[in-house]
């Protein structure tokens, strides 16, 4: 066989193989396990559901609302961060999206919580309509490994309860670790027991046994004016004052208030005065 006849069948093989490699490359589509940072986690995934349908989208009235943690069916800190980045990503493209506090007005008035009724698309459906949207995106988070919070959204019709669209990302949870918790709020019956207890603290009960009445000197009557003798911390007077409470004499030394005292040239005994 001719030697150069060899030489160019090689070259033309290793060039065929060279075609069938590129060309396979082109086709595969890029791996879905890739994990993103969280705000470009989210340009990805709002990016992805506008492509796939944006002329289904582009003039329905949209609605984001329930995107909660996938086995509690709670809403965690991270919730409104991700429903803002998709209102955010929908609103810049020229979509109509209804107004937050809308949303949450209706789901204070109307939606009892829980798991079922997030993932449901009758449900989501039913109130999509109180909301006059003609679309709703709900969806869920979870934790995903070590590190890693997958997402999933779905866009749902409004008028028959389809999914007209999902998608769903993973990202790292580095940067976003303090907001995948539940927020701590104030429980009306904590609230309850803490006034309850501070009354029972300020207040005595019907059989609290009533507290003695404050003391005077042996011998003499509460006059107006008068200062009842402290057992616990005595205060001291310096002047001897009349049942008036008028001062008539200084004292020689200070003496517990309400202390009989007398005065040099006056009848009768007074009591110690500040």
């Amino acid at each position: 066989m001719n030697p150069s006849r060899n030489h160019f069948a090689t070259w033309a093989c290793l060039f065929l193989c060279g075609a069938c490699l590129v060309l396979g490359s082109m086709a595969v589509p890029k791996a879905s396990g890739q994990t993103y940072e969280f705000d470009e986690g989210m340009k990805e995934l709002t990016s992805g559901m506008i492509s796939k349908k944006e002329n289904l989208l582009k003039n329905k009235r949209i609605a984001v609302f329930g995107i909660v943690e996938g086995r509690s069916g709670e809403q965690w800190g991270i919730s409104s961060y991700i429903e803002d980045e998709i209102v955010d990503a929908f609103v810049n493209e020229g979509f109509t999206v209804v107004e937050r506090r809308r949303i949450e007005d209706v789901l204070q008035k109307e939606i009892k919580k829980g798991t079922d009724l997030w993932f449901d698309e009758a449900q989501i459906a039913q109130f999509g309509k109180l909301l006059g949207a003609e679309v709703v995106i709900t969806g869920r988070y979870n934790r995903w490994g070590n590190n890693i919070l997958r997402i999933n959204v779905r866009c749902i019709s409004v008028s028959d309860g389809k999914v007209l669209a999902a998608n769903r990302i993973n990202v790292h949870t580095d940067r976003i670790e303090d907001l995948l918790e539940k927020p701590q709020r104030d429980d009306p019956k904590n609230t309850e027991q803490k006034t309850d207890k501070s009354k029972t603290q300020t207040e005595p009960s019907e059989n609290e046994a009533p507290q003695p009445a404050p003391s005077y000197p042996q011998g003499q009557s509460p006059q107006p004016g008068a200062y009842p003798q402290q057992q616990q911390a005595p205060q001291y007077g310096s002047f001897c004052c009349d049942q008036y409470g008028v001062r008539r004499c200084p004292l020689a030394q200070p003496l517990p208030l309400g202390t009989p005292c007398f005065c040099p040239g006056v009848w009768g005994t007074g009591y110690t005065c500040p």
